[in-house]
């Protein structure tokens, strides 16, 4: 009795999952779903927004920052850099060298930094982030400081790089693609209603007809 209770229980919880895979669109083998889609009763739009979403100040600054910027440009040295001892294997070297390293500083401060470039860096590094506001990157990836130093260089750098990527503008056959997605949902959702104001109707029809 309890196994067949059990079985019950399991195939009720699997089921919703069921009905929204078989609801979105088919993945070839090995296919992953994009980024900044959604996945919901055949729908796939793009979540992410255009170049004509951003205002247009914000756009100028961010291309004007990325035809200076260099990695060689980050002030690190404002930044709060503090130093501990690394985990894991190293000799007696380990335990007498604070070769781990924290670079931290507040997002909010760095003007420097476009408005827009910080507001993604939030967004696409939330975990480095803490509720001070303040970013972290930390790196004990060998057993020298300056090394290390260089990696949580590398590290921002490499993150300041990708919250400045502006979106690209869609191609026209992008563009006309999602068009005829929009187009075809929405003779879809007119002919749903449809349907189901003719069976109202019909269920009104017949209890009328009763009396």
């Amino acid at each position: 009795m309890h196994r067949v209770l059990t079985a019950t229980l399991t195939a009720k919880l699997a089921a919703p999952k069921a009905i929204i895979a078989s609801n979105a669109p088919t993945l070839a083998a090995g296919q992953q779903p994009q980024l900044g889609t959604v996945w919901r009763a055949f729908r796939l739009y793009s979540t992410y927004p255009t170049i004509d979403d951003i205002p247009p100040e914000d756009v100028a600054a961010v291309r004007r920052f990325l035809e200076k910027f260099s990695r060689d440009k980050i002030p690190y040295k404002t930044f709060d850099v503090a130093f501990h001892r690394s985990g894991g294997a190293g000799g007696q070297n380990v335990n007498k060298v604070n070769t781990k390293v924290y670079m931290r500083f507040d997002l909010d401060q760095q003007t420097w930094l476009p408005s827009y470039v910080r507001q993604r860096m939030r967004e696409l590094d939330a975990k480095r982030v803490n509720s001070r506001g303040e970013y972290l990157i930390t790196s004990e990836k060998t057993r020298l400081q300056r090394h290390n130093i260089e990696d949580c260089l590398d590290r921002l750098w490499e993150s300041i790089s990708a919250a400045a990527e502006l979106p690209r503008e869609p191609d026209e056959e992008t563009v006309k693609r999602v068009e005829d997605l929009k187009k075809a949902e929405k003779a879809r959702n007119k002919d749903k209603k449809m349907r189901h104001s003719m069976r109202k109707s019909g269920r009104k029809k017949g209890s009328s007809d009763d009396f």
